[in-house]
């Protein structure tokens, strides 16, 4: 099957003169006003996510208070959990409808769409997302609804390997059989997809491209890996060489590491898979009832400016749909040229989470 979402950095650059051309609207920057004076006054906002590092959030907080001149005393809080966990906690607080958290981003279009149809989520007026995003994620074939949810970005599950651990010098993995050969026992990692939702959207991705996962599966099992599931701590197994590989990491978690210490960057290396690399665009909306819901909206539309973008993309090394965008020097070296690459998205990113049962059934039949 060819994938829908090949190019996307050519789509990228082929309607930036398009997405140039829009207008915003008198009534559109009439409203901003007013939601900056009152989430000006609420003071606070929360954002629950599976990506943000401590660093980008550090600088997330100050750079909004100041492009919206929220005041030194703004509170910005990143709540840090996975994929799965994130879900799981605005699922719960959407049954009792009392709310801890203002804003959700995370990778599961399924939970999204449900919960729209729920009415769970805030009406947006983005000044942004028409000029700069819609075109590009349809062309993309990403999930999203507005004026209820967007899609800002996305990352790539990619292989990262240090060659200072055992064995592990003259790697180099440019494909799945790549991460599954014999000399890799003990060496590995198996990416936990009952606890991710975006390990298991790759997962179905694959499997609709050709991949067999429960062959696969079998063969890491044989190399006796360590399961696994949060990119962070994984990437200190590496680092400590008590794992030499991972095959699905992201290269942003290389990228703060090597700032700081800078030695890494001589032994941490990022791969890729030929068989395809899986896009998964982060779904972001503002949640109705939620304790400081005017700052939870103008959080979601800063996340789709291009100063937010910016301190988004040069903290996390991941990708924009900002029509046009280009990223940060710092963080260039650590993003694949997606131009050269086979991109692969899912045939019905709703759907696709009735598979996750079955999928992870077969999982922990190995590794559970």
């Amino acid at each position: 099957m060819k994938s829908r979402i090949r190019y996307f950095v050519a789509a990228v650059a082929a309607l930036a003169v398009f997405a140039s051309g829009a207008l915003v609207s008198e009534a559109m920057m009439k409203n901003q006003k007013e939601l900056v004076r009152a989430a000006k006054k609420e003071g606070a906002v929360t954002l629950i996510n599976p990506l943000f590092s401590d660093r980008t959030a550090k600088r997330m907080g100050p750079a909004f208070a100041k492009k919206y001149g929220l005041g030194d005393g703004f509170k910005f809080r990143n709540l840090r959990k996975g994929t799965g966990a994130t879900v799981s906690q605005v699922r719960q607080e959407i049954r009792a409808n009392k709310f801890t958290v203002d804003v959700h981003m995370v990778s599961a279009p399924g939970f999204f769409a449900s919960a729209q149809k729920r009415g769970v989520f805030q009406k947006l007026d983005s000044a942004e997302w028409n000029k700069h995003f819609a075109a590009v994620i349809k062309k993309a074939n990403q999930y999203a609804n507005y004026p209820y949810v967007v899609t800002p970005l996305a990352y790539t599950f990619q292989p990262v390997w240090n060659t200072s651990c055992p064995g592990m010098k003259n790697l180099n993995v440019t494909s799945y059989p790549d991460t599954i050969t014999k000399d890799l026992t003990g060496r590995n990692i198996a990416g936990d997809i009952t606890k991710s939702f975006t390990y298991t959207n790759t997962v179905i991705s694959l499997i609709e491209n050709g991949m067999d996962m429960n062959k696969y599966w079998d063969a890491l099992k044989a190399l006796k890996p360590v399961v696994m599931f949060r990119t962070e701590p994984k990437m200190q197994v590496l680092i400590n060489c008590e794992r030499g590989l991972d095959p699905w990491n992201l290269s942003g978690r290389v990228y703060q590491n090597v700032l700081k210490k800078p030695d890494l960057a001589k032994v941490l290396k990022i791969g890729y898979y030929k068989e395809g690399q899986v896009m998964l665009g982060n779904q972001v909306a503002a949640i109705k009832g939620a304790p400081n819901p005017n700052a939870g909206k103008l959080l979601v539309e800063f996340l789709l400016t291009k100063e937010g973008t910016d301190i988004y993309v040069e903290g996390e090394a991941i990708y924009s749909f900002r029509a046009g965008y280009k990223p940060p020097k710092a963080v260039q070296p650590y993003l694949l040229d997606l131009s050269k690459h086979k991109l692969l998205g899912l045939k019905d990113w709703v759907a696709a989470q009735k598979q996750f049962k079955k999928v992870r059934g077969e999982f922990i039949k190995r590794f559970k």
